[in-house]
């Protein structure tokens, strides 16, 4: 049934039958003629340490998810991890055995976006330069995702997913930008509306900006995607998720900066860093980006000298106005 397929995010819904169908193959292998469901502790456990040499451990539980739906879609039953004493502490050890540092991906700057800017070895008069700079300034003023403004593949834009040009409103000093779409609100259940403000005159002036990508594609529909680029054959299609990164890449490349460290989440790291760091309500940040939980702190950047002195000074001077 379409309505029980539709349950799960398409993303969600590909990610859970690929590490099915892995399961399967492994346990084929593992066990021949004899496999079968529901899974055993043992053949979990094994699998989990074979996960563990090429997947991070603390996605682990990821995979188990997908063998718990493949489990309840044939209508086994499934006791999780928690209630399994040997998978349980497997998943522990691997941890233990396994645990590589995070290495998240560095923000994008109002520094290193001057840069880019004025590199004389980018062309950003090219029409996908102007599409994709608009992009990059919304990106980061907005703490977008790259969900927010791009798409997978160029004939995967859907209307009530992804933002249109209709959802873009000029004011006189600012745009609103309306989201009936996002991670946290996949069934349309409210609308997140963010703005940003004009900087006249000013290079990174997110309004003009995105007033020149909206030209390259004047008499767009309402109803298409929001920043759309130029085709070979005289179309227009929407700005795809690898064409953002790519030219990310390059630019960054061009400044001589490593484009391993960046990635399209930067831009929304980087402004919700700047943000932080300019005093702004972590509330208000929160909002700003719609996270639904507190998973934002771990996105700012909290590394500089500045910040790390930040208490401590704050800690003196209080003590030293008792005196």
């Amino acid at each position: 049934m379409s309505s029980i397929a539709a349950a799960l995010a398409p993303a969600t819904n590909n990610q859970y039958t690929g590490a099915a169908h892995i399961f399967i193959m492994f346990c084929m292998y593992i066990e021949g003629d004899n496999f079968m469901l529901p899974a055993s502790n043992t053949v979990l456990c094994l699998y989990l340490q074979w996960q563990s040499l090429t997947v991070d451990p603390k996605n682990l539980k990821t995979k188990l998810s997908a063998i718990r739906y493949l489990h309840e879609k044939l209508g086994y039953v499934w006791v999780p991890p928690s209630e399994r004493f040997m998978v349980h502490r497997c998943i522990m050890g691997l941890k233990r055995l396994c645990l590589t540092p995070v290495k998240r991906k560095l923000p994008i700057t109002p520094a290193l976006l001057m840069r880019m800017r004025n590199c004389p070895g980018i062309d950003w008069s090219e029409p996908v330069m102007v599409v994709i700079w608009g992009a990059m300034l919304i990106a980061f003023f907005c703490f977008l995702r790259k969900d927010n403004f791009t798409v997978d593949k160029i004939d995967a834009f859907n209307s009530r997913r992804h933002l249109c040009r209709g959802d873009v409103v000029f004011g006189k000093t600012d745009v609103t930008f309306t989201f009936r779409h996002s991670k946290t609100n996949q069934f349309h259940a409210r609308v997140h509306r963010t703005k940003a403000v004009r900087i006249a005159g000013h290079p990174l002036d997110p309004i003009q900006a995105l007033v020149n990508a909206f030209k390259v594609c004047p008499h767009a529909d309402p109803a298409g995607p929001a920043f759309a680029v130029p085709t070979r054959d005289g179309g227009m299609a929407p700005l795809t998720h690898r064409l953002f990164v790519e030219t990310l890449r390059f630019c960054l490349e061009k400044v001589g900066v490593d484009p391993s460290r960046f990635s399209g989440h930067s831009f929304r790291r980087g402004g919700a860093t700047f943000a932080h760091r300019m005093g702004v309500s972590p509330l208000l940040i929160k909002l700003m980006g719609d996270w639904s939980s507190d998973a934002y702190m771990a996105y700012i950047d909290h590394t500089t000298p500045t910040d790390l002195a930040r208490l401590p000074r704050a800690l003196a001077m209080a003590i030293a106005a008792m005196a």
